[in-house]
């Protein structure tokens, strides 16, 4: 049986990248679409078209599995490739509470935070 992870994250956009960052998305999004695992996702992705105030922000949310989260770590560096000044945080908890990481993106450079353990977040 699979192990699954509860993915719960944000990336910070400068309004003037924005676009271009979305375009990114939706390019994973049609290169996989074909895939059974990660199309579905590539859908936890979600925005406002409308930003508030000076910055926008993407939101991503799913319970993906062990290849589900090294798929994502692989998206996470094509964005920090783009170089558009990305910021965030994304937080991996274990479906048992025993493997959970956490990863920041700050200035487009993505760092991982060695394996936390027995981490709640309710």
């Amino acid at each position: 049986m699979a192990y699954y992870h509860s993915l719960r994250s944000w990336l910070e956009i400068e309004p003037e990248n924005f676009l271009s960052v979305i375009g990114i998305i939706k390019s994973f999004q049609k290169r996989y679409e074909n895939h059974p695992k990660f199309s579905l996702y590539l859908q936890g992705w979600c925005w406002s078209e409308t930003h508030i105030n000076w910055t926008h922000y993407l939101f991503y949310g799913a319970d993906v599995t062990e290849e589900g989260l090294e798929f994502f770590k692989d998206m996470l560096s094509d964005l920090a490739k783009s170089g558009l000044n990305l910021s965030g945080y994304f937080h991996a908890q274990g479906e048992d509470g025993e493997k959970n990481y956490l990863y920041k993106m700050l200035d487009d450079q993505v760092y991982l935070q060695e394996p936390l353990s027995n981490l709640e977040v309710t």
